[in-house]
């Protein structure tokens, strides 16, 4: 069997076991899983005695730009797959002209600079946006479509997000439902009248610390408006992905809904399994603008209550919410600064690996559950991606799970000068980051990109 790579001497994991298997790739595909003995003639060969091979980390939230929606695509695109990632899903903010028409421009500038593979989710933040629903499938493969049901006021404004009332998203969801599968709707889900009542109020006070940005927008602001989207879309009939949840209470009401027979997939992101405002990392002390993050960091309590619920399977995707900026693009007002905490894509693995399987909170199959199989599955890119099957694509991720690494904003490959994990030691770190059968990260460090490297990945309803 004569083929373009064979990796061995690993062992395979998958959602449902770890077996000790060679994979032998070719033309991009995996082309055989079993003993090496039967595969010859490779190209290369990679020998991974010792460690782990996962399918591609599947991150589904990353954000390449603020006002301009892929200016970071290259350095952030980079990190990420220094981190195991092979397919970003990108939200995209398609300012003025809409989607449709730019198009064409966004994925010539994603695919010439992009490191991994990405899908892309339509910011609907206007009338025009909200339009575009129904002939995004059919015309340009994009099927997940995200609505800012917290944001107005300064942050809306900046943008020109209009489309956050119950009306306008309710009319988004039953857009979607007419699509039928994969379509969905994504929702940011925070009561933005309160959070803006409390605003004024905590501004009036003088307040500029790390720990009022939680205050503004506290764990019952995202609890109502959790509760809500959850409501309209099993009105609308609409299959519902609620990201970046941070409060324990959120996987009540996930455990609710699947009880109800509401079609809702939570994602949760490592900062919130790892991360508080009990114990601010030293960055928010020297720097509270820096936590300007929506939802805000909670506490101790919702850290271990969203470990516990990816371990039983309600919180069923992990995603980075990844947003680039600088110490100086953050400066030193948090009611003024940029939103997110960083590259968190390049750490999303080595957290799920040392903070999650070293330290018993979950195993290793979970993590290619929630961290590539489901995401691929809920956005509909499997089992092209996420998976290690015959015939998919050869993305894969090897690990080393007794490697120990500290974290520095020097020892990533991120734009970012910063990391809210600066100091940490993690221990279980990947080693190779292969794309298409290309290995495209060696032994942690990135390899020069290919032409072709990072591509769009289109899907399909399956009324389009």
């Amino acid at each position: 069997m004569a083929c373009d790579l064979i990796i061995h001497g690993g062992q395979v994991v998958t959602p449902e076991e770890i077996v000790r298997a060679d994979i032998a790739v070719d033309n991009g595909k995996i082309l055989a899983i079993g003993d090496r003995r039967y595969m010859t003639g490779a190209r290369r060969e990679l020998d991974v005695t010792g460690r782990h091979v996962l399918p591609g980390i599947v991150d589904p939230h990353a954000h390449l730009g603020y006002m301009n929606t892929l200016e970071a695509v290259e350095s952030e695109t980079r990190a990420a797959a220094c981190g195991g990632v092979t397919c970003l899903g990108v939200y995209i903010l398609a300012l003025k002209e809409g989607i449709l028409r730019q198009f064409e421009r966004l994925k010539g500038e994603f695919e010439a600079r992009s490191f991994v593979d990405g899908f892309w989710h339509l910011m609907v933040i206007d009338t025009l946006t909200t339009n575009e629903i129904r002939d995004c499938p059919e015309q340009i493969g994009l099927t997940s479509f995200k609505f800012n049901m917290g944001y107005k006021g300064p942050h809306a404004d900046l943008i020109g997000i209009t489309a956050t009332d119950d009306g306008a998203v309710y009319k988004g969801f039953r857009m979607i439902s007419a699509l039928g599968a994969p379509a969905l709707a994504a929702c940011h889900t925070e009561n933005i009248d309160i959070h803006l009542m409390l605003r004024d109020e905590l501004i009036a006070q003088g307040r500029k610390d790390f720990r009022v940005w939680n205050d503004s927008r506290p764990p019952f602001v995202e609890a109502e408006c959790m509760r809500r989207a959850i409501f309209l879309a099993k009105s609308a009939n609409c299959p519902l992905y609620i990201p970046h949840i941070t409060i324990g209470e959120g996987v009540d009401l996930l455990a609710e809904a699947h009880r109800d027979g509401v079609s809702v997939t939570g994602e949760t992101c490592p900062q919130y399994l790892t991360h508080n405002n009990e114990e601010p990392a030293p960055i928010f002390l020297s720097h509270p603008a820096c936590g300007c993050v929506n939802p805000p960091l909670r506490d101790k309590a919702s850290n271990r209550r969203l470990w516990e619920g990816i371990e039983r399977g309600i919180i069923s995707c992990v995603g980075s919410d990844l947003a680039p900026a600088t110490l100086a693009m953050k400066g030193d007002n948090i009611w003024e600064a940029p939103m997110g905490l960083g590259n968190i894509s390049e750490l999303l693995l080595p957290v799920m690996l040392s903070e999650g399987v070293n330290k018993g909170r979950i195993n290793l199959e979970k993590v290619t559950e929630v961290c590539s199989a489901n995401p691929a599955r809920v956005f509909g890119v499997f089992p092209r991606k996420g998976n290690l099957e015959i015939g998919a694509d050869a993305d894969l991720v090897v690990v080393d799970m007794d490697r120990k690494v500290r974290v520095t904003p020097q020892s990533l490959h991120s734009m970012c000068d910063w990391t809210i994990y600066d100091g940490w030691e993690f221990t279980g770190w990947p080693t190779h980051t292969i794309l298409g059968g290309n290995v495209v990260v060696e032994n942690s460090v990135p390899l020069p990109r290919r032409t072709g490297q990072g591509r769009y990945v289109p899907r399909a309803t399956l009324g389009a």
